[in-house]
């Protein structure tokens, strides 16, 4: 699929059409969402601050689906999962959005977009910057008050503020930051972690590594 180029016209009708499938609670924390990930993408993104406000959008919008619902889906779009995914059903809508989102918005999506939707919960080994800024942009979204989200965000911002800073050093960083802050607090839950999490954070050390050698 060819990258799609949105217009602001096209994202405002994708604003007003997303509401339909999200609590209202939920849409003020995705309008959070884009706008956090259109700022995100000024500095790492700017031909692409469209398309991954329209990832933003479309992010969440099977996440009030129950269980039931969401192995609905799978079996629909023929999503392929672990039996111990069904112990972290919260993992479900990200896999479950993406393949609405290329149903449902096909005219607003392409690659790109679907697999920000796709890795904006877990992340994945070889995570790309747009994929990055989704996944971030959900984690520090002003209105986010959960100790993890306010710590990660004071993080990033108080580093981009700081003299000389290598921004793309910076987010990978940050992103390993937000995995360990992640895997912490299942740890502590006694919860499953994520092998794409997992994945995800070792990969981004040894990227780190990489730079400085």
């Amino acid at each position: 699929m060819e990258r799609i180029e949105l217009t602001d016209e096209m994202i405002s009708v994708l604003r007003e059409r997303v509401r339909d499938y999200l609590k209202p609670k939920r849409y003020l924390h995705t309008l959070a969402v884009e706008e956090e990930a259109a700022r995100l993408g000024g500095m790492f993104l700017p031909e692409r601050v469209n398309a991954l406000r329209a990832a933003a959008l479309l992010h969440d919008i099977t996440k009030r689906d129950d269980l039931e619902k969401q192995l609905q889906y799978c079996s629909e779009f023929g999503i392929i999962y672990d039996v111990s995914e069904k112990s972290s059903p919260k993992l479900f809508h990200a896999k479950t959005a993406a393949a609405l989102a290329r149903r449902d918005f096909a005219e607003f999506v392409d690659d790109e977009i679907v697999s920000g939707i796709r890795w904006h919960t877990t992340g994945r080994a070889e995570m790309t910057t747009f994929e990055s800024i989704v996944y971030l942009a959900d984690y520090i979204e002003k209105t986010r008050t959960f100790p993890d989200c306010v710590e990660l965000r004071r993080y990033f911002w108080d580093g981009v503020a700081s003299p000389g800073v290598d921004l793309a050093e910076h987010l990978k960083k940050t992103m390993v930051k937000s995995f360990d802050l992640t895997i912490g607090n299942l740890i502590e839950e006694n919860s499953p972690i994520d092998r794409d999490t997992v994945a995800a954070r070792n990969r981004f050390i040894l990227e780190l590594r990489e730079d400085v050698n």
